[in-house]
């Protein structure tokens, strides 16, 4: 780097964070569910559970935002919302 020159680095910000989610019908929807978020570009693990219904998301918030994540599961075809919100509070 030269003298004068910044490097832009955006700060890490880990985040862990619980999803409900309707529409699983069996455990392959499960396994669709986590490809799906693992394959987001800031998701560093997703532990979905069928018989639970919710997606537990470790992320980075300095790349994607929990709004984004429901959107991207909105858009495969399911109901997610942030665990301890209702669907209204959830912005997308």
């Amino acid at each position: 780097m030269l003298a004068g020159q910044t490097l832009d680095i955006k700060e890490a910000r880990e985040s862990e964070q619980e999803f409900n989610i309707e529409g699983m019908h069996c455990d392959s929807c499960a396994v669709d569910i986590k490809e799906t978020l693992e394959e987001t570009a800031g998701v560093e693990n997703a532990d979905v559970t069928f018989k639970r219904k919710t997606a537990i998301v470790e992320f980075d918030e300095a790349v994607v935002q929990q709004s984004a994540l429901v959107k991207k599961l909105q858009d495969s075809g399911y109901t997610a919302t942030v665990s301890g919100e209702s669907q209204s509070e959830v912005r997308t």
